[in-house]
């Protein structure tokens, strides 16, 4: 059975108004479930473990106060899902989705994509941002507005010592504070803030790069359990070609042969992600 919706950003604080432009308040049968990432007008990135069996499935964008409705604040209804073919349900092995949705979001300075990862990862240590409507620690009510905390990368060994090194794959990274303390909160890998951005900005560009995805975690903030996010940069191929690009492919003329359709299809959506805003 599904956990009842809640989110929890332990150790957080109320995010400034309007921060977070690409978070999504993905809802199931109307309740908050899972939180998610706009990175196309039409497509969001989420934790291919909020989904199981088929529901009715809506997604907010621009929303900040769930208690009431923001001025930017557009629902939408939720055409398919797409889990990563790969995912493992068992090991939260490549626990990554796509949302498409009915129609394109509406954007406005409160309603932006966030940028794909770059090829170079940031280095360890540097700070990352997550964020999503959370209370301030474990089992605490839930807050009405987007809660955001500072969390550092953490090198893989660490993860892996940490937490087990079976336990983290490749396609997995950790970002938190051995201390305890602050943390994004997926209790036993249920739902609530799963499927949030942990946001990284680049300091060359200053562009929001979603470098990971809310996965799964050992307790919340606890002491010597960072939280575990997907790597995001593992999967920009399968975001852009295998789902985002799928639409310029439908734009073929009848009788192109297919490779060269295919081709020209992913030289649109290059340029298409060429450039993202800030």
């Amino acid at each position: 059975t599904l956990r009842a919706p809640r989110s929890r950003i332990i150790g957080g604080s109320p995010a400034p108004r309007g921060s977070w432009p690409w978070l999504v308040n993905l809802q199931l049968d109307g309740g908050l479930m899972c939180g998610g990432v706009l990175v196309d007008s039409s497509w969001v990135v989420t934790a291919a473990h909020c989904f199981a069996g088929e529901s009715y499935w809506t997604a907010v964008v621009g929303e900040f106060d769930i208690t009431k409705t923001d001025p930017d604040e557009q629902v939408l209804k939720v055409n398919r899902i797409l889990s990563h073919p790969k995912f493992n349900p068992k090991t939260f092995n490549n626990d990554i989705a796509l949302v498409e949705l009915t129609s394109p979001v509406v954007l406005s300075e409160h309603v932006i994509p966030v940028c794909l990862p770059s090829a170079t990862e940031p280095p360890t240590g540097s700070p990352c941002l997550v964020a999503g409507w959370g209370s301030l620690y474990e089992d605490g009510p839930s807050a009405d507005v987007v809660m955001e905390a500072k969390v550092p990368l953490l090198p893989q060994s660490t993860c892996k010592s940490a937490l087990g090194k079976d336990l983290v794959t490749n396609t997995m990274l950790c970002a938190g504070y051995l201390s305890g303390g602050i943390d994004s909160c997926q209790v036993c890998k249920s739902t609530g803030d799963s499927g949030g951005p942990l946001i990284y900005k680049d300091r060359l560009s200053g562009r929001f790069q979603l470098y990971g995805i809310t996965s799964w975690g050992d307790g919340c903030g606890e002491k010597g359990k960072p939280g575990v996010y997907t790597r995001v940069a593992a999967f920009s191929d399968w975001i852009q070609f295998s789902s985002l690009c799928h639409f310029y492919r439908l734009t073929c003329p009848p009788g192109q042969p297919a490779s060269t359709c295919n081709q020209m299809a992913e030289e649109k959506c290059l340029n298409r992600f060429k450039k993202c805003r800030k």
